[in-house]
């Protein structure tokens, strides 16, 4: 049954190939312009023939039959696509040749980041680049799936880093893509997960008149006292409206006169990227919530009594 169904797939890839592909080809092989390409023919038979799309392809120059094996010398930009190999007029096999471009990109088109050391948490990447339409990453360090791009955009690794102990290796992740005139590249990003470090938004669970208290993300490492992460405030002046921000710790006052404020977090110790701003607070909205809570919880009192 296997056989028969993987048969029924390289019909149907034959049957409506176009000029293009939009997805990863299950076999694919590589070329580059003047180069020479081989293909290899999967099956048992002895004898078989080979076709470039629909078209059959005759011993020459430029194409070499030997054994199972298709050897394409000097090869062009007409060459791409679709090779079928076929024996006693069935389809044993296929492989699709791409152009390889690995040489015109550099690692800059992979970014990462990483909410907290936890391995329990994903990596999240972005990939992308003008002319492509197909991605897909894998992580190569810990022998990972390749991984589709998401709905939201981003790519989510899973990794195994320890992280109570010193990185040792870098992870190595892997990028290909595909655009549908036929084109390849494949690209390496190597980084230590310390590196790439971006914690999650950082909660505000406490705001009065001169302090407030700011909490790690949930996400973030523990215990605290190990990864240790420095705020900064950020806030508006009720007056005139003017943008101040200065870093703080919980032990520390904040200034009078805030109309509304913002935070965020980074890891002390290895300065990585700050995380992103949690909302903007009204500061005065929450302090008559908090007295509104007061003095519901008094009332409270007084009909218990």
């Amino acid at each position: 049954m296997g056989t028969v169904m993987r048969i029924v797939c390289f019909l149907l890839f034959c049957i409506t190939r176009v000029s293009a592909v939009d997805t990863f080809p299950e076999k694919i092989a590589l070329g580059r312009i003047a180069g020479n390409v081989t293909l290899r023919c999967d099956t048992a038979k002895q004898h078989v023939t080979w076709k470039h799309d629909s078209e059959d392809i005759e011993p020459s120059e430029l194409a070499e039959l030997k054994d199972k094996q298709l050897i394409l010398h000097d090869f062009q930009e007409d060459q791409m696509g679709n090779y079928t190999c076929w024996s006693e007029g069935e389809l044993v096999d296929y492989t699709y040749i791409l152009l390889d471009e690995s040489w015109k990109f550099t690692d800059s088109i992979i970014s990462c980041t990483a909410e907290t050391f936890n391995c329990t948490f994903k990596i999240c990447c972005r990939m992308d680049q003008a002319g492509f339409s197909v991605f897909r990453l894998r992580n190569q360090r810990d022998d990972s799936s390749w991984v589709q791009r998401s709905e939201d955009g981003f790519f989510y690794l899973t990794h195994s880093t320890n992280p109570y102990a010193e990185e040792a290796e870098r992870l190595a992740v892997i990028g290909e893509a595909v655009s549908s005139s036929d084109r390849y590249f494949n690209i390496s990003h190597n980084f230590y997960l310390r590196d790439i470090i971006k914690p999650a938004i950082p909660q505000i669970k406490h705001m009065s008149k001169n302090k407030v208290t700011v909490r790690p993300p949930a996400s973030w490492a523990k215990p605290e006292s190990y990864y240790p992460l420095e705020h900064e405030i950020q806030y508006r002046k009720r007056d005139d409206g003017m943008v101040m921000s200065f870093k703080f710790d919980d032990n520390m006052k904040v200034p009078d006169g805030m109309s509304d404020l913002r935070v965020r977090s980074r890891d002390s110790l290895l300065l990585s990227q700050w995380s992103d701003w949690t909302p903007w607070q009204n500061v005065r909205k929450r302090r008559k919530k908090k007295q509104r809570q007061r003095m519901g919880q008094n009332k409270s009192d007084v009909f218990q009594q």
